[in-house]
């Protein structure tokens, strides 16, 4: 269970990856249209259109994976420790990126959000990502006592 947990969770933090790169490729590309200046770099990337529907398809990608690494972790705790939950700081930042990114994903979905804003706050989520993995490691205590 361990091995789903962890894999899950690092499979989803790869996809949010790929959403920050699709949202960062976005935001070039429209700030090159917008000042009319092409660059090299604006005829090898997909259309705005194609970035966006990318941003969306890795965040809805990463946000099952991370339910199914959360839901496993639970699983295991439970195993583990006879409940549910340990208030565990890596465990509540993690559900923290998942209620974000199932903000972000829902509000795409629902067509509340498009283009920029959601690239914008693909990138911005991506630090939490970042922190959650990387961060929260060195600066919090935590019952994960690797990376």
């Amino acid at each position: 269970m361990v091995t789903v947990h962890t894999l899950a969770s690092l499979l989803s933090y790869a996809a949010f990856l790929a959403a920050f790169v699709c949202g960062i490729l976005f935001l070039v590309q429209e700030r090159q249209l917008k000042r009319k200046t092409m660059g090299v770099l604006f005829h090898q990337l997909p259309s705005l259109e194609a970035l966006d529907r990318a941003n969306f398809v890795t965040i809805g990608v990463g946000f099952a994976l991370l339910s199914a690494g959360l839901l496993s972790g639970f699983i295991e705790v439970r195993l583990s420790f006879g409940r549910w939950w340990i208030a565990d700081s890596k465990t509540c930042l993690a559900i923290a990126v998942w209620g974000l990114y199932l903000l972000l994903w829902g509000m795409r979905l629902r067509a509340t959000l498009r283009g920029r804003r959601v690239a914008l706050l693909s990138v911005l989520g991506f630090g939490l990502v970042l922190f959650t993995l990387l961060g929260a490691s060195y600066l919090v205590p935590s019952l994960h006592p690797y990376v």
